[in-house]
């Protein structure tokens, strides 16, 4: 059986401030609102559909986003928060920030949407069969 993922249900404290946000980082269209949701659409169609309102905000769990991205991507979202002065760390336990790995011979970062409770990364190569160590460099940007 073909499977394809076409939407997830991300849980946030703000569905169109946390849209907005990923939307521009990501340089996708402009979020749209749908039903319950607001949906951003990645550039291999599927749907990121957030919701604020199914699930109190106290009982939210940090929900995680991954995204594959060219070296020339990597570049404009770090230089996005940069310019923006957001938060960013080298490692999913957000504890070496302002810094980005490189993993698996490529590059990564992890941040938080506006609410903090989406946990959002962007990585240049697709993680490999066997880990490596985990190396960071302070960023440049």
């Amino acid at each position: 059986m073909a499977n394809e993922l076409n939407h997830i249900i991300v849980h946030c404290k703000d569905r169109r401030r946390s849209a907005a946000f990923l939307a521009d980082l990501m340089d996708a269209p402009a979020p749209v609102d749908w039903a319950r949701f607001t949906q951003v659409t990645t550039s291999n169609d599927v749907g990121i559909d957030f919701a604020d309102d199914l699930v109190p905000a106290d009982a939210i769990n940090i929900s995680h986003l991954a995204f594959l991205v060219t070296d020339p991507e990597f570049d404009a979202v770090l230089a996005k928060l940069g310019a923006a002065g957001l938060p960013y760390w080298a490692d999913p336990a957000m504890s070496r920030a302002g810094e980005i790995n490189h993993d698996y011979d490529g590059r990564g970062l992890y941040l938080l949407d506006p609410g903090g409770t989406v946990s959002i990364e962007f990585i240049t190569t697709p993680y490999g069969d066997v880990p490596q160590p985990r190396t960071t460099v302070p960023s440049a940007a």
